[in-house]
């Protein structure tokens, strides 16, 4: 083969692993695997989901590697699987180190040469920072999918507290609420009831064993409020309505904390867009006294 054809086929290799890697990196819906464990969630305790494509056949020998951190809660909240996260960052860490050595032929058919040592260390790096490129991405959504399930937890609150005052009991306010919504979040809660009740127990388990999945303290707080309430028959209305409207101060705290980090983030740009402009317009005045057109 001539060093064309390789170079094509380099790039065809390199083209269709970034294809690949920004299909990836997108949040995708859970499959039916993740779902029915859901609504069996003793059942599938400790135990990967069953692989449903390429990728998650790739990744999951992976996921049972030593020495190898996966963010269960981070893919819980995202909807994507541990064998498909391993697989995308082993998919990420081979492009890096695909990239140098491409790079290096291509200056070679240029007749520029590049020491095989520089293009061995660059590959090296390239693919230790690509590995990691899964987990940044993974952070940024896990954190969007986070402040998507507590802003539906307070809406539910609200709800349950409705239907707690329309004497509905504890167990039918969380079913009923549950059906009021159709976010993606109001249909994790519904499923983690109906597994709880497929296991002969009350609604709030499937919550409680839902909110510590995702790491979410406020879905663990109703479902604590809803079992006092279960047990003991206490009147709940008031503690519901407070938790909700502390759950609500924290995400306007959060939000207002972010819009004042982005307007400082604001300044630098808007500083150096007024410095230029004053240059361009002090330039040519500037220049004419320079140039002895002055007084």
């Amino acid at each position: 083969m001539t060093p064309l054809t390789w170079l094509i086929v380099a790039g065809a290799v390199v083209g269709l692993g970034l294809a690949l890697i920004v299909s990836q990196l997108r949040a995708a819906p859970p499959d039916l695997g993740t779902v029915l464990e859901r609504m069996q969630p003793r059942a599938g305790l400790g135990r990967p989901a069953a692989p449903a494509g390429l990728l998650d056949r790739i990744g999951l020998p992976l996921v049972t590697v030593r020495g190898v951190r996966i963010p269960e809660q981070q893919l819980a909240l995202t909807g994507r699987t541990p064998s498909r996260f391993m697989a995308t960052k082993v998919l990420c860490a081979l492009i890096g180190l695909a990239v140098p050595p491409y790079l290096q032929l291509f200056t070679v058919l240029l007749g520029v040469h590049v020491s095989l040592l520089l293009s061995l260390g660059g590959a090296l790096v390239l693919a230790g920072v690509l590995w990691f490129l899964p987990d940044w991405s993974l952070k940024g959504q896990a954190e969007e999918a986070r402040t998507e399930y507590l802003h539906a937890i307070s809406a539910y609150l609200e709800l349950v507290a409705m239907e707690r005052a329309a004497d509905h009991g504890p167990a039918e306010s969380l079913r009923r609420a549950a059906t009021v919504g159709r976010s993606p979040a109001f249909r994790q809660f519904a499923t983690a009831m109906e597994g709880a009740a497929l296991d002969r127990q009350p609604p709030w388990v499937g919550l409680n064993t839902l909110g510590q999945r995702l790491g979410l303290t406020a879905l663990t707080d109703l479902a604590d409020i809803m079992q006092v309430s279960g047990a003991d028959g206490a009147s709940i209305y008031t503690a519901l309505r407070a938790r909700a409207h502390n759950l609500r101060s924290e995400l306007l705290a959060a939000e207002q904390a972010r819009a004042a980090v982005e307007s400082e983030r604001m300044v630098i740009p808007g500083t150096v867009l007024v410095m230029l402009m004053t240059l361009l317009i002090a330039y040519p005045a500037v220049a004419e006294m320079f140039s002895g057109g002055g007084i």
